[in-house]
């Protein structure tokens, strides 16, 4: 081969190699703005619907407190922040449709729309009901109908969030094997200038013979065609590990989310018994990675004791005959402490209809369960003393007419009413009211067994609901008591004021059979009582006929 020819291949394997180094160097670059667009979108997306969720939650706790409070300028208030929070959910949906481009995600979004359709208008009945002054029936129709209804909403927002990452993890992996791919293409590249720059060796190993000059240039030429190989190598090298090391911190981000949101995922063969799931399951279940192992038993072991038969006949049922499980239990963590997980699956089964898989994630519910108690006890008990309010009250009643009757057993029903407290808000103001009534309240709760309810169903008004009394002079026993230890002065601010107990007593089934007309008989005898030259205890068949005056 002559010369020319030589140089001509030599020149043709150098433009190869610039060729495939400036072609991937581009791709890397254009994989990296990929990743970084596909990172920002999808962390723009979760934070959108990461606020609809917790607006969601929100207004469902406006809408409570609206109905809770007793204070109409609160009630306005909450209804204020109750519409605004309505509308900042609908700008963070309309957020999310912009930002959403896969019809599944659109499609989620939809049944999302549907269900706040058929939820929203709910609850905006049930709060002009409530501002119309009919909190009692607005109440049951927030635990009836408006929980379950935003229940749904958030789990198809929980949906929407699964299909986000889910699309977000096939994205990445789209990544990966674009960036393996351009890697192949390298080496494959590089293999084949190799190959070329072997063959013009074997000729100028020929060449040698005939012309040792031109050998002596022909490899000088070559160690700069290698030179510029290998600088072109680190860099693509260099510029792969920068691309990695990218990935890896977005698969750490991605894991950092989970954590953060409470979520970890599991994959169970049912066939082998094989048990997976993700790092973040160890620390909602409470295990220790290193100690126990992923595993059906692992898993149980670590269910409250309490729920783990309930457990069982969910997996059972869901195993048996149907196509998905959800169930909601306690578990127990290392220090002693309880912690609310939701668990949801979906069974994949082979053609005769046996299930083979299982796929599902753990959710923390911890502070949803929370968040329901305290909106439960919110909506029960009397903010100042913290005793039951009227509508506890009436429950209890209920259930103790209701043993009362089973065991023929007696009910006392007493209605007190504290004499001389409108002087000492008249001269030392309400927050001194307030001291009292929170001192009336623990001197009746001390004056009782524990069994027994105190209520505070007015503003100086209370109600003590006693099971399982003897008959009339048991009651008045406790009377007794009662006035005894409000003879004792109450101190506010170095101040000593009095205030009297009238007390009204009705017992069932002396008095009357329902709860009606217990009450109105207690209330009477109380007022008896209050008109009386002497304060004490006036019970029903002592008070003559007639009804409460209000």
């Amino acid at each position: 081969m002559r010369t020319s020819q030589l140089t001509g291949a030599f020149l043709l394997v150098l433009l190869l190699v610039a060729a495939v180094a400036v072609v991937s160097w581009l791709r890397v670059q254009q994989l990296q703005h990929e990743v970084q667009s596909l990172t920002a979108d999808y962390v723009q997306r979760v934070d959108s619907v990461h606020r609809m969720r917790a607006l969601v939650r929100e207004r469902t706790l406006r809408a409570t407190l609206v109905i809770s409070a007793d204070d109409p300028a609160q009630q306005d208030q909450y209804h204020q922040e109750f519409r605004s929070l309505a509308r900042r959910f609908l700008e963070a949906r309309e957020e999310v449709t912009r930002a959403v481009d896969d019809p599944r995600h659109a499609e989620l979004l939809d049944g999302l729309r549907e269900k706040t359709s058929v939820g929203a208008p709910m609850m905006g009945e049930m709060i002009d009901l409530a501002l119309a002054g009919g909190r009692d029936e607005a109440l049951p129709t927030l635990y009836s109908r408006i929980m379950p209804a935003q229940e749904r909403t958030l789990e198809q927002i929980e949906r929407l969030l699964d299909a986000l990452e889910r699309q977000n993890a096939a994205d990445i992996r789209s990544m990966v094997r674009q960036h393996e791919d351009t890697q192949r293409v390298m080496v494959a590249a590089s293999g084949l200038a190799m190959l070329l720059i072997a063959g013009i060796g074997f000729q100028v190993r020929g060449r040698i013979r005939s012309d040792h000059a031109a050998l002596r240039e022909e490899l000088t030429q070559r160690r700069r065609a290698e030179a510029s190989l290998r600088e072109t190598q680190a860099g693509l090298e260099a510029a792969v590990a920068r691309r990695t090391a990218e990935l890896e911190e977005a698969s750490a981000r991605l894991e950092e989310a989970q954590r953060i949101a409470g979520v970890g995922y599991w994959d169970w063969g049912i066939r082998g018994e094989q048990l997976d799931w993700s790092t973040n399951v160890y620390q909602l279940l409470g295990l220790d990675p290193q100690r126990d192992g992923a595993g059906f038993e692992a898993y149980m072991h670590a269910i409250h004791p309490d729920d783990r038969a309930r457990v069982r006949r969910g997996i059972n049922d869901a195993l048996a005959e149907g196509s998905h499980y959800h169930l909601e239990h306690r578990v127990v963590l290392p220090d002693g402490g309880l912690r609310h997980v939701r668990v949801e699956g979906e069974i994949a089964r082979d053609a005769d209809g046996r299930p083979q898989r299982m796929l599902g994630m753990v959710r923390d519910i911890t502070r949803d369960k929370q968040s329901e108690e305290r909106l439960w006890h919110q909506a029960h008990h009397d903010s100042l003393t913290g005793l039951p309010n009227r509508s506890l009250l009436q429950e209890h009643l209920r259930q103790a007419l209701s043993r009362a009757r089973r065991n023929g057993t007696r009910v006392a029903l007493l209605v007190c009413d504290l004499d001389g407290f409108k002087p000492v808000n008249d001269r030392l103001g309400h927050d001194a009211g307030d001291v009292v009534l929170v001192t009336v309240a623990a001197r009746l709760r001390s004056g009782v067994r524990e069994s027994d309810v105190v209520a505070r169903v007015g503003g100086d008004e209370f109600v003590l609901l006693l099971e399982a009394v003897g008959g009339s002079d048991d009651v008045r026993v406790v009377g007794d008591k009662l006035q005894q230890r409000f003879a004792e002065p109450v101190e506010i601010n170095q101040d000593a004021v009095r205030v009297g107990l009238s007390l009204g007593a009705a017992i069932f089934p002396d008095d009357g059979e329902r709860a009606e007309d217990l009450l109105q008989q207690a209330d009477h005898a109380m007022y008896v009582a209050k008109k009386g030259s002497a304060q004490g205890l006036v019970l029903a068949a002592e008070a003559g006929p007639g009804g409460a005056q209000r």
